[in-house]
């Protein structure tokens, strides 16, 4: 049976992913520092999963997920990075812990993990890597600065790690989407910097088993790079070329956007 590790596996995303996973064949490896949380979910799976509890931010604890991505024994055959931060606010105002905590988690963790598949796949011959990444990979999200950074970061080295691992017949992706209903974005847009980004071409924001079925179809086709959705991952890559539009296009499309984000806060409501 191949087995896939799941970071951030104890609700959101990383729930429908184990489901999805399963019913995929896989044997599942979930972590998360959510203890409860993530017991709850293997409950709810219908066979047993491995469980490992650990901080991304601790470098023992990613050694510790490091050795069990490369332990021989009991391979994994599929890592997926899905865990994620995002706590918006200008630039001077975020906390310096705050920011170099997104980078930890959302870049530097993925990083590491990926670097511990790659070794233990290319001695094989096979695996995949994919992390659930964001559009703001792809273009900045003006009061989320550390979070477009550690996103950008990331796609750099995804794209950087396909090239080194294709010889080797190991594959990686990730998937690239706007806005998910998890009660990441409800926190995000509770805050007034949350940017209405995350609602620019969307009419409603994509479910935690929706981005499952996309990534399963992802990791099928083998493809680098999904945007979710493709309008707006081309419309964020076309502002890239040409930077001294972005500050006046992003600007309306804010206020599109903003729209949306007030029905989406009211609908929580």
């Amino acid at each position: 049976m191949n087995r896939a590790l799941i970071t951030g596996a104890a609700g959101g995303v990383g729930e429908a992913l184990a489901k999805r996973l399963t019913k995929e064949g896989y044997g599942l490896v979930l972590t998360d520092r959510d203890e409860a949380a993530l017991k709850r979910v293997a409950l709810t799976l219908p066979q047993q999963a491995e469980l490992i509890i650990a901080d991304l931010r601790s470098e023992e604890d990613l050694g510790r997920l490091c050795d069990r991505i490369e332990d021989v024994r009991v391979p994994v055959d599929l890592l997926v990075n899905n865990a994620g931060m995002i706590v918006p606010g200008p630039v001077g105002t975020v906390p310096d812990d705050l920011m170099r905590a997104h980078v930890d988690i959302n870049m530097t963790a993925p990083m590491v993990l990926s670097a511990a598949a790659a070794r233990s796949m290319k001695a094989r011959k096979s695996g995949y890597i994919f992390s659930i990444m964001s559009l703001a990979a792809v273009g900045p999200m003006k009061n989320s600065a550390s979070y477009s950074a550690s996103k950008f970061g990331l796609r750099g080295f995804m794209a950087a790690l396909a090239m080194e691992l294709h010889p080797h017949s190991v594959g990686v992706g990730g998937l690239f989407p706007s806005a998910i209903d998890t009660p990441m974005l409800a926190a995000e847009m509770a805050n007034p910097d949350g940017s209405p980004l995350n609602f620019i071409g969307n009419a409603k924001p994509l479910t935690p088993d929706e981005i499952a079925d996309h990534t399963v179809r992802a990791i099928t086709k083998g493809k680098l790079e999904t945007w979710l959705p493709s309008s707006d991952g081309f419309m964020a890559s076309l502002m890239m070329m040409f930077p001294s539009l972005l500050r006046p296009v992003v600007s309306y499309l804010e206020k599109q956007g903003e729209k949306k984000k007030q029905a989406y806060l009211k609908a929580l409501r």
